[in-house]
């Protein structure tokens, strides 16, 4: 590194190395460890070594360095400085319309006699937010008897949106908030240890196993992988009935739980 540079680019810089490093070796462990709980599983065996599986060593290790580095970049700090959740959402909250790029407000869906459910995705090629998009179209004729109508967000750019559209062919109008603004008002989340704990990291190398097919990132756009979803229901007025704040990416509400908000 030259002289004078900036300490803190120079952690981020062996951070991320660091990250790179563990990351590669963590994917081939997680894999190789899917594969053999697989073998197991159906004979109720379990390797052990003393009193912990190298599963729960590992986890540790991989845990306690993801924090470490969550500590380090802080990708989260003007969120939590908040500390708190906004309990309403304005009329006037600006935000862009995916498919044709104009601005809307939040104005266009408040006041119309309905609730409005706001489904903030992470990144175009989250898996696990298609999934739970699907689970509510799935329960569309619920939602509509409850009066509860769909909006999904994200912090993407309309290339992306464009596409995200075009693979899932989802119904549901999509807005996009590149600021964060809403992400914010909510505090969600950023977080390596969140989305890339040792428990997640097993459970994406079973769906690997089990064939599943992983979204790929469009190349030509720019994602981030890190950041945290959430579900947050508004009455007619924009005021917050029900929210909840994904804690990685496996976590989303249940229609259920979505459907209890008073």
């Amino acid at each position: 590194m030259a002289e004078g540079t900036n300490p803190t680019a120079i952690s981020c810089v062996r951070a991320l190395t660091a990250f790179v490093e563990n990351g590669k070796a963590l994917l081939d462990l997680a894999e190789k460890e899917s594969k053999e709980v697989c073998l197991l599983r159906g004979k109720g065996m379990q390797r052990i070594y003393g009193e912990k599986t190298i599963t729960d060593v590992t986890q540790v290790q991989w845990d306690s360095f993801l924090q470490r580095l969550d500590d380090e970049l802080q990708l989260s700090a003007k969120i939590l400085a908040g500390d708190h959740q906004s309990k309403c959402v304005s009329p006037d909250t600006a935000l862009i319309d995916a498919k044709t790029g104009e601005t809307v407000t939040m104005e266009k869906y408040l006041g119309k006699g309905k609730k409005i459910l706001l489904v903030l995705i992470r990144q175009f090629s989250c898996l696990l937010c298609r999934l739970h998009l699907k689970d509510l179209e799935k329960n569309q004729r619920t939602l509509d008897e409850h009066s509860v109508e769909v909006v999904v967000v994200s912090f993407g750019c309309q290339e992306g949106a464009s596409h995200w559209l075009q693979e899932t062919g989802c119904r549901y109008d999509m807005l996009l908030d590149p600021d964060r603004k809403i992400y914010t008002t909510f505090g969600l989340e950023a977080s390596l240890t969140k989305v890339l704990n040792f428990s997640n990291m097993l459970l994406y190398a079973e769906y690997v196993m089990d064939n599943m097919e992983f979204p790929r990132e469009l190349p030509s756009i720019q994602d981030d992988m890190f950041q945290l979803g959430g579900d947050f229901v508004l009455d007619e007025h924009g005021r917050v009935l029900f929210s909840h704040c994904c804690q990685s990416p496996i976590d989303r509400p249940s229609v259920e739980d979505i459907l209890s908000a008073q």
